[in-house]
């Protein structure tokens, strides 16, 4: 290791009494709303969409955090860190207007097409769309994959944060993760899960935006950060570069076929990603005045600080640390967020980030653990045995959020992702590639078909499967990761589109109500 760099500092007392206190209080506001929300509903439909009425400020705060997550805070600064300028093409440069296409193309329509079916899913929603039992099934499960891996990420993020201020071993790290995320997802439901990440997301959003300003000004501006990252390699300076392999994970730093895919991920993946999405099922029917405050809270508190956060503190930590937390096995570059901010702002500044890191890592968690435990009890087993009672449901319920949490601890303590970010991208390609056309497209063009949908569905899964082997599994890698995201496109378009004008649509009443016509 490079003397002159820094190294991961060792825990003081200070940085634990600080961050300590931070998660404490992360953990109190967590089961205060828990209990709120626990008293806004009275059934199993309202424990899993709440009572339909909430407004743009929680929404659009909740589809922040949903999407300030780890995979923004802490895995894509982890990109940049590691690879320098090329990396914000997958890393920042394109979220700046990512997330808005989702409400702009999926917040009213999913909020009125659950409402007209009495859907408190994404899979029960889809599936009513198109009258169809057996893609509400495939839908669930299919998510169910790939909410998993997604989970994973989240929970790495997480654990990441709170080993670099406890030192604890990882098994500790993790656990205290997921106690957290299983209190306050059993008290408070989808209401609660609105909330919590609704004031995470407010919170990351404000702390992401002054780490990223202050990181700039720390290192003496860009002109610096150009001399700094020169210094120890030029190809840390290049926007793209082609000395990386251009197979695998890097083809996205290293080739037209990869950068001009990244806006592709990022725009269907918003729009496409269920636990984005689903923060719509219990929005209120909104006012012009109100929709256009929703687009304007998501965009300043989503766009902005995660382009500050990922592509200004990666480069600024590369410049702080060198190359010294590659030498972290089990965390490794994503250690970068959370050191950055002690290296430029002591205990305290660590502590907020700390706190925010965490509440963004496991608001995430618990939108997807709350998903998935969703797609069990309700798009699968009360779908198949309808007169289960709620309160066995809400059991459960219980029980699966409890699982769904062990799975991605387990898979996080045994085998953690190098690359936390890379390793979700793939997750959320194949995720955007299919509810990108299965969703929003569904709510738009009134000649898809359920088998269209079906054709998505089964393509995009297995091609992700294959590609998840052909891109990180396979030595060498078959092809990279940029063209993969190409394949999922444009297979699911060919299949959604051509599937569905070979097939019947849904029936003319179904049409009728769903797609009114305009007056």
């Amino acid at each position: 290791m490079n003397p002159k760099f820094l190294d991961i500092p060792k825990p003081t007392p200070d940085m634990i009494i600080w961050s300590v206190v931070g998660v404490a209080i992360l953990l109190i506001v967590a089961i205060v709303l828990g209990i709120m929300a626990k008293k806004q509903w009275a059934s199993f439909e309202e424990y899993l969409v709440g009572k339909r009425d909430i407004g743009p400020w929680v929404t659009g705060l909740a589809l922040t955090g949903s999407y300030i997550s780890g995979w923004a805070f802490c895995g894509s600064t982890a990109v940049v860190y590691k690879v320098g300028f090329s990396g914000m093409w997958f890393a920042g440069i394109w979220t700046l207007v990512g997330i808005i296409p989702c409400v702009w193309l999926a917040a009213t329509k999913t909020r009125e097409f659950a409402s007209k079916l009495g859907a408190a899913t994404i899979p029960q929603t889809i599936g009513g769309r198109f009258e169809s039992k057996g893609l509400q099934l495939l839908i669930a499960v299919s998510m169910l994959f790939f909410l998993f891996i997604y989970s994973v990420g989240q929970l790495k993020a997480a654990g990441a944060v709170w080993y670099a201020v406890t030192g604890l071993p990882a098994v500790w790290c993790l656990l205290i993760s997921i106690v957290i995320a299983w209190l306050f997802l059993v008290l408070g439901g989808y209401m609660g899960t609105q909330w919590f990440i609704a004031v995470k997301g407010a919170f990351l959003g404000l702390v992401g935006a002054l780490l990223g300003v202050w990181a700039i000004i720390y290192v003496g501006g860009f002109h610096n950060i150009s001399d700094g990252l020169l210094q120890q390699s030029p190809r840390l300076l290049k926007l793209m570069d082609p000395e990386l392999p251009q197979v695998g994970m890097t083809q996205l730093f290293s080739s037209w076929i990869g950068v001009l895919s990244t806006p592709i991920i990022f725009f269907t993946m918003a729009v496409g990603f269920p636990h984005n999405v689903s923060r719509f099922l219990g929005m209120k029917k909104m006012s012009r005045k109100e929709f256009i405050l929703l687009c304007f809270i998501v965009w300043i508190t989503a766009g902005i600080p995660v382009m500050l956060d990922c592509s200004s503190n990666g480069l600024v930590a590369r410049i702080i640390f060198g190359e010294n937390l590659l030498q972290n096995k089990q965390w490794g570059a994503d250690l970068a967020a959370p050191m950055l901010s002690w290296a430029i702002g002591g205990s305290g500044l660590l502590a907020a980030y700390l706190t925010g890191l965490i509440g963004a890592a496991l608001g995430t968690l618990s939108a997807l653990v709350f998903i998935m435990s969703a797609n069990v009890t309700n798009d699968i087993i009360k779908l198949l045995k309808p007169n289960v009672s709620d309160k066995s449901m809400l059991y459960l319920g219980y029980v699966l959020i409890a699982f769904f949490l062990f799975l991605p601890f387990y898979w996080t303590l045994q085998r953690p992702p190098e690359l936390l970010a890379v390793f979700m991208g793939l997750a959320a390609m194949g995720l955007g590639a299919i509810f990108f056309f299965v969703t929003a497209v569904s709510y738009y063009w009134k000649g898809a078909t359920k088998w269209g949908a079906i054709a998505t569905v089964i393509y995009g899964t297995l091609a992700t499967l294959w590609g998840g082997w052909a891109v990180l599994a396979r030595k060498p890698a078959l092809l990279g990761m940029g063209t993969m995201e190409w394949i999922l496109v444009g297979g699911c378009a060919v299949l959604y589109f051509g599937v569905s004008l070979l097939t019947k649509r849904p029936s003319d009443q179904l049409i009728n109500r769903l797609f009114p016509a305009k007056k």
